[in-house]
């Protein structure tokens, strides 16, 4: 149990009979009980978890040690979540940091800006089935070194339609 960042720290690690992942994940969500609700639906696919529930302390999470992947709640500011994406992606060694956000429909629109990031970053609207988000947050963490590894050894077309890798 590491020290709580604002009073409002929660970690907890993957159960005894689940193997541990190899990732941790920073869930971000002002509500304590969403918050608490998000980061047992990691913990029951066996990943670490740090919660926060302000940007201040999400940024001091990253400095707790390897973070793989950020869940963020957009709740009633996305745009100040938005610069603070962009903020956490300027601290050294998280310049390809992944993100998920949760929003409400109000927010529609939201997952254009998060499609169009450099970063990998995902929106997912309320309300979210669990299994969905978990695919999601796999995805995110296991495929995007396979991507980036495949687009430094692409080359161009050699014949119309064919890409070597």
């Amino acid at each position: 149990m590491s020290a709580p960042m604002q009073g409002h720290e929660f970690r907890h690690d993957a159960p005894e009979n689940e193997p541990k992942k190899q990732a941790s994940i920073v869930v971000v969500d002002p509500s304590p009980l969403s918050l608490i609700a998000t980061a047992g639906v990691m913990h029951s696919r066996g990943y670490g978890c740090v919660c926060a529930r302000t940007a201040d302390s999400a940024i001091e999470a990253l400095k707790m040690g390897n973070q793989d992947l950020v869940l963020w709640d957009v709740a009633d500011d996305a745009a100040a979540v938005l610069e603070s994406i962009e903020s956490m992606r300027k601290i050294p060694g998280y310049e390809t940091l992944s993100v998920v956000m949760i929003a409400e429909s109000r927010w529609a629109g939201l997952e254009k800006k998060a499609e169009a990031m450099k970063v990998p970053t995902r929106c997912l609207f309320k309300p979210i089935d669990p299994n969905a988000l978990l695919a999601v947050v796999d995805h995110l963490l296991w495929m995007p070194s396979l991507i980036s590894a495949h687009r430094k050894r692409g080359t161009k077309p050699s014949q119309l339609g064919w890409i070597t890798l």
